[in-house]
């Protein structure tokens, strides 16, 4: 690491650092692992500037109630930490977790495991899973919750978590278009990775995919890692709608390869590139970078190098509602940056104005 007044570009790409929005761990580390501490937190964060990414959302998937009770506190505390205390020019910056369950149709529970899936949301259910409530979820650290908001209860859930500052996000669910509506109404501002764990698209039912085409300013998530959606279905949503979001959904594999790791309570397969449930042909989060998801992206849509950087970037700070100090290059932002070549593979990651990553030969 290395702090600098200036550097020189020679004729690359300068891009805000990657904000992901939606990682569940990486390089052996699992963020639902009960036994998770806070230097496997700071080694994922280390790890992450190699592609790019200088901020992120770390995601717990579906998990116990001690989990929660233990974690939430681990974790949040840490987010919380890095929005207070002079930044760590060593590695990415935490931007509140991202609570992925267990509010969820079962049916579409994917990989997260069945025993943690809940599928109502009562007055007291957010207190008693997470061990905080609506009020009480952004102080304790958490920036997004995931869950289906067909579920009983959620509608009336999803409005105290809005209105107290929490982003809720649609995923893992069976909802009509019309209940996708009605959370918007409530404060819904996202759908967690379209296309997957929800209700396919019909001609008579469009479901939340049909929250694209309503000009609602919905915004989507999407993992364009070639496995989790087919470039053709990419393709038509960026098509519909420019609200995208880029995310990796990655898992503890990433960075690893091939063999078998764990995602929350479940053992995962990784082979060449795929990450499935083992014993399953069902995908289990990822383990692609967000480097090579703007790469595919760019490919399967044929946006322009700013579109595909910008869904990377300005749109996840949307979203976590943080444009003032995010995903932009100005005056009076956070000096977090990315240098890319004209493929958009990362040549160097600088944090808080220092070098934290750099492929040194491919700069030269």
């Amino acid at each position: 690491m290395r702090t600098i007044d200036s550097f020189e570009c020679a004729g690359r790409i300068l891009s805000p650092g990657y904000v992901d929005i939606q990682l569940n761990g990486g390089f052996g580390v699992d963020f639902s692992n009960p036994s998770l501490t806070k230097e496997d937190v700071l080694k994922v964060a280390t790890h992450l500037t190699r592609f790019g990414v200088t901020s992120f959302c770390p995601t717990m998937v579906s998990s116990s109630k001690d989990t929660y009770k233990k974690l939430i506190p681990l974790i949040g505390g840490m987010c919380l930490e890095d929005r207070i205390l002079p930044r760590d020019a060593r590695r990415a910056t935490l931007c509140g977790m991202h609570l992925e369950g267990p509010f969820f149709a079962a049916s579409k529970r994917g990989a997260h495991e069945a025993e943690c899936i809940l599928e109502e949301i009562m007055e007291n259910s957010l207190s008693d899973v997470y061990n905080e409530n609506a009020e009480n979820l952004k102080k304790a650290g958490v920036a997004i919750v995931t869950l289906a908001p067909e579920l009983p209860g959620a509608i009336h859930q999803i409005e105290a978590l809005s209105k107290n500052g929490t982003i809720v996000s649609m995923g893992h669910t069976n909802a009509v278009m019309n209940h996708g509506l009605e959370a918007m109404k409530k404060g819904a501002s996202l759908i967690t990775h379209l296309f997957n764990a929800m209700r396919s698209f019909h001609h008579r039912e469009p479901g939340l995919l049909g929250l694209l085409s309503e000009n609602t300013g919905i915004h989507y998530s999407i993992i364009a890692d070639g496995l989790h959606s087919h470039p053709t279905s990419v393709r038509m949503a960026y098509a519909i709608s420019k609200n995208v979001v880029l995310v990796t959904d990655a898992m503890s594999a990433l960075g690893l390869g091939d063999g078998e790791h764990s995602l929350g309570g479940e053992r995962v397969t990784v082979k060449n590139c795929k990450a499935v449930i083992s014993g399953t042909d069902t995908l289990a989060g990822s383990v692609a970078s967000m480097d090579m998801c703007v790469r595919y992206f760019r490919k399967f849509t044929g946006c322009s190098h700013y579109e595909a950087l910008k869904a990377a970037t300005h749109n996840p700070s949307k979203v976590l509602k943080r444009t003032n100090n995010l995903g932009m290059i100005a005056v009076g932002r956070l000096a977090d940056f990315a240098i890319l070549d004209s493929e958009l593979n990362v040549l160097r990651t600088i944090v808080a104005g220092s070098i934290v990553f750099s492929n040194e030969e491919e700069m030269s």
